[in-house]
C-alpha cells in the first residue's frame, strides 16, 4: 500500500503537523484525511501528499481542491 503524508495546518504562523498513513489509493486517503479533520477541531486544513507531490487539499468547511 502506498504511504501518504498528511500536512495538518492550524494556522498560517504555525508549521504543519505531519502524519503518515497507508491507503490503497487516493480515494481512501481522501476519506482518511476527511476523518482526520473531523477528529480534531484544532486543524483548519490538510494537504495530502504522495512521494512529495501534493495530491489534494481539504478545508474544514468541506471544500477541497
Amino acid at each position: 500500500m502506498p504511504t501518504y503524508v498528511f500536512h495538518l495546518h492550524d494556522g498560517p504562523a504555525v508549521p504543519p503537523q505531519e502524519e503518515s498513513v497507508e491507503a490503497t489509493d487516493l480515494d481512501q486517503a481522501r476519506d482518511l484525511a476527511e476523518m482526520r479533520l473531523l477528529l480534531s477541531s484544532q486543524f483548519t486544513h490538510i494537504e495530502v501528499l504522495l512521494n512529495g507531490e501534493e495530491k489534494l487539499r481539504l478545508k474544514r468547511d468541506g471544500r477541497g481542491s
